[in-house]
């Protein structure tokens, strides 16, 4: 059974490095930081893609072995990303349970509810005999992860923490549901499109730039987020980058102290207006002043899924307006 030390078998297997080849031998800058370990483990999973008949092991991100014994069929999808991202590669139709956010694309909406964000429904789960359930790690958590597996379920825990890590989740997605080639099809359009948005906007005149995550208590987020990761490539610079926690919540009198040029955040058209009238006693902020205030769609950036590049897209012509 291979397992990362199978590495050994490269010389005695063709391997298909057309993803590899891609990913790792051009030089994009958003992706200089890319671990050994992804590394390996892309390959390692180009190596499983030679073992249709046999038992294989995937490493998910928790560090987990997860061994596959036979093909895939049945998946109970616990986030609305990961159900989206399994529709990208063309593997929607094998999901039999999803989350209560799972609505995109629309077929999604019409897949049996098995949890929200705080409760799990465990009896519809086993109802529904998945082969495998697919969680995400910090949004679904170690206790719901742990009680599936005590359960006796196959869990797969993903985690999207930069935008470096989507060629490795779709590959695995890829293998683990048998869409190679899919997944393969979307790891090269969202590297090119990711590369596009790098070459227009993230060399331009920077931008300070505050992120506006909630208002009571006000919360942003450092430079550890993914958001402010798409700042950065936007030409954007966070102005709470340096905060030690992931989404630190502030005060009114660090961002007057900051004054960014921008405020953005995410939501509907009403959160556009809640925005304005949040802001509007302030304006000594070059933001307010300017009203140079922007609302990302919802959706868009809160879920790792091809989409946060359209997201990126929004935000970086709203920072391109002020130059």
């Amino acid at each position: 059974m291979p397992t990362i030390a199978g590495l050994r078998l490269e010389k005695e297997l063709t391997i298909d490095r057309t993803f590899l080849n891609f990913f790792f031998f051009n030089d994009y800058p958003w992706q200089r930081k890319t671990s050994q370990f992804f590394r390996l483990t892309c390959l390692f999973a180009s190596l499983l893609t030679h073992y249709s008949d046999a038992n294989f092991i995937v490493v998910d991100d928790l560090g987990a072995k997860v061994e596959i014994s036979e093909p895939i069929k049945r998946i109970v999808s616990l986030a609305p990303n990961l159900t989206e991202l399994l529709f990208e590669i063309d593997a929607g139709h094998l999901v039999v349970g999803a989350d209560e956010y799972s609505n995109f694309p629309t077929q999604a909406s019409s897949i049996q509810r098995v949890n929200n964000h705080s409760i799990v429904n465990y009896e519809v789960i086993t109802a529904l005999q998945p082969d495998i359930v697919f969680a995400w790690a910090s949004g679904n958590g170690i206790s719901t992860i742990n009680q599936l597996k005590s359960m006796g379920f196959k869990v797969f825990a993903f985690e999207i923490s930069r935008l470096e890590d989507f060629p490795g989740v779709y590959h695995r997605l890829g293998v683990l549901t048998g869409k190679i080639g899919e997944s393969k099809k979307m790891t090269n359009k969202f590297t090119r499109q990711l590369e596009s948005i790098s070459n227009r906007f993230s060399k331009l005149e920077k931008i300070s730039t505050l992120y506006q995550v909630w208002d009571a208590p006000l919360m942003t987020v450092n430079k550890q987020h993914i958001i402010s990761e798409i700042i950065t490539l936007c030409g954007g610079e966070n102005i709470f980058a340096n905060l030690d926690s992931l989404t630190p919540i502030i005060n009114i009198e660090a961002v007057l102290s900051k004054n960014p040029g921008v405020i953005l955040s995410s939501g509907s058209q009403e959160a556009e207006g809640k925005l304005f009238r949040f802001w509007q006693k302030w304006e000594e902020i070059d933001a307010v002043k300017n009203k140079n205030l922007f609302v990302v769609p919802s959706d868009l950036l809160a879920r790792q899924t091809f989409r946060m590049l359209t997201g990126a897209e929004y935000l970086c012509e709203f920072l391109d307006k002020v130059r």
